[in-house]
């Protein structure tokens, strides 16, 4: 490394390095507030630029909030035109903006910088977002989550690296970044909400940290960053073993009426479905972070998921008997005979259906008609045509046992068909027969039958009625198809 390189800065890079922050040719967009950590971050990487070989790319963004606001833009301004280092400023009235999406003014400041540098990353053709993160932050956020009780993935903290976003500074404490820019006499901006107890990481900042710096033990920020560190570790290995037990006992189903899912991230269009036999076979901690994985999975904006609603989701996974809960974000968890159902309630339910189906009369006629979720093929045929296959959604029935006009449509109260038991051929209606053939609730109002008044024919997907059977006396059949959209 070169020798001209301050103790400061060759730390960075060793940072760098030991993390994988960027590679060769790297577009990087910093974010610079003006403040002591970013200020630092743009002159180490400026100074690191030609032995990491990226490119630096500065956005500013102004929230809004305070009076002198203005001046921190424009001082982040021209120190990015005396390092010929490309900028860009981003003004938005964060206040206004958290009331309309329901959140504080500090998450929703944070929602707004990285919108704009995933924005700028994408406008630039760069490869990595840089925020200036340092120990102390990491020291802070670790106890915040420990007080929140956010369990093992909020005590590993703030990483080095989360997808495109890197922290080189997360090395440094802060003292050490003020006495670099002291030393090289770089002025950086002051922001006022810092000298506040109005943010709850303020309060860990100004109180806590320095109480136990001077009343417990020295070097609290380094000891809780090597334990961030250890969590980190446990929670990679973790999420590996967490992988390996979805695929052992849950599975993913498109919501009826709408494709299936391509991507493990998508909540619109999928139910989660955990196997309890499977899921029983596991440890107490992956069972739980397992769950916590699911949830989150389907949850939209990833949070308000605890211990609270795993504990819920948990006890009907390990606990028999058919229940339910309705847990937040709209997300239902069913226990359903020996699966729990996940499903994120994005849409109200689709309604009742019912189209008329006309049984063709003459032999080798066919009808043909649009129905909700699919198409819907009737054909009358001579019996030899029966040596075609039949499958779940292909039946063929005796056309002298059917009726002229019948009902594709959902169910309702006291549909029933015939079936045969030991004891001859009886009723069974389709509750009772869902409720046998373990179909989850949710599943039942999407089912189409064919159906005449209340006597169900055919049970899409499933079996028929006895009444309609084809046998030896049978001369002419009707080929039913039913094809989902």
């Amino acid at each position: 490394m070169n020798e001209h390189y301050c103790e400061l800065e060759q730390r960075v890079m060793a940072y760098c390095t030991e993390y994988r922050l960027f590679a060769p040719g790297d577009g990087v967009v910093l974010g610079v507030s003006g403040g002591a950590d970013s200020v630092c971050l743009l002159f180490a990487l400026y100074r690191l630029r030609m032995e990491l070989e990226i490119r630096l790319y500065v956005v500013h963004v102004n929230h809004g909030i305070r009076e002198d606001a203005a001046g921190d833009a424009a001082y982040v301004e021209s120190l990015c035109r005396q390092l010929e280092v490309p900028f860009t400023l981003v003004e938005q009235d964060v206040e206004t903006l958290a009331r309309q999406r329901g959140c504080s003014t500090e998450e929703a400041g944070r929602q707004v910088r990285y919108e704009a540098f995933f924005a700028e990353m994408q406008r630039r053709q760069a490869q990595k977002i840089a925020v200036a993160h340092n120990a102390g932050d990491r020291a802070e956020t670790m106890l915040f989550h420990l007080f929140r009780g956010s369990g093992l993935t909020g005590m590993g903290s703030i990483r080095p690296v989360r997808g495109q976003i890197v922290r080189p500074l997360l090395g440094l404490e802060r003292q050490e970044i003020e006495e670099y820019l002291s030393q090289g006499r770089i002025a950086y901006c002051r922001d006022s909400t810092n000298d506040t107890d109005a943010y709850t990481r303020n309060r860990i900042r100004r109180h806590i940290l320095p109480y136990a710096q001077r009343e417990i033990c020295g070097g609290v920020t380094a000891h809780l960053c090597r334990t961030a560190d250890i969590f980190a570790e446990i929670e990679d290995y973790m999420e590996e073993r967490i992988r390996s037990a979805r695929e052992l006992c849950v599975a993913s189903e498109p919501v009826p009426g709408e494709p299936s899912a391509t991507d493990a991230g998508n909540s619109e269009s999928r139910v989660l479905l955990i196997h309890c036999a499977a899921f029983g076979t596991l440890h107490v901690a992956i069972q739980r972070g397992l769950i916590l994985s699911l949830l989150k999975e389907l949850s939209p904006a990833r949070k308000d998921m605890g211990y609270s609603q795993v504990q819920q989701v948990w006890e009907l996974c390990v606990r028999p008997g058919n229940r339910e809960l309705h847990l937040p974000q709209g997300i239902g968890a069913m226990r359903c005979y020996d699966r729990v159902i996940l499903e994120r309630h994005h849409r109200e339910k689709e309604s009742a259906f019912a189209v008329s189906v006309l049984v063709p009369r003459k032999l080798g006629e066919s009808f043909t008609c649009q129905v909700p979720g699919g198409v819907l093929h009737l054909q009358r045929l001579g019996k030899k045509s029966m040596n075609l296959l039949e499958n779940r959604y292909t039946k063929w029935l005796d056309c002298d046992r059917i009726e002229e006009l019948l009902e594709w449509r959902t169910r309702r109260t006291g549909d029933y068909l015939m079936i045969r038991t030991r004891s001859g051929i009886g009723r069974k209606t389709i509750k009772n027969l869902f409720i046998d053939q373990k179909v989850p609730r949710q599943e039942r109002e999407a089912i189409p039958l064919l159906a005449h008044g209340s006597h169900v024919l055919w049970v899409a997907g499933g079996r028929i009625c006895e009444s309609c059977k084809t046998d030896d006396d049978t001369e002419e059949v009707l080929r039913v198809e039913y094809q989902s959209l």
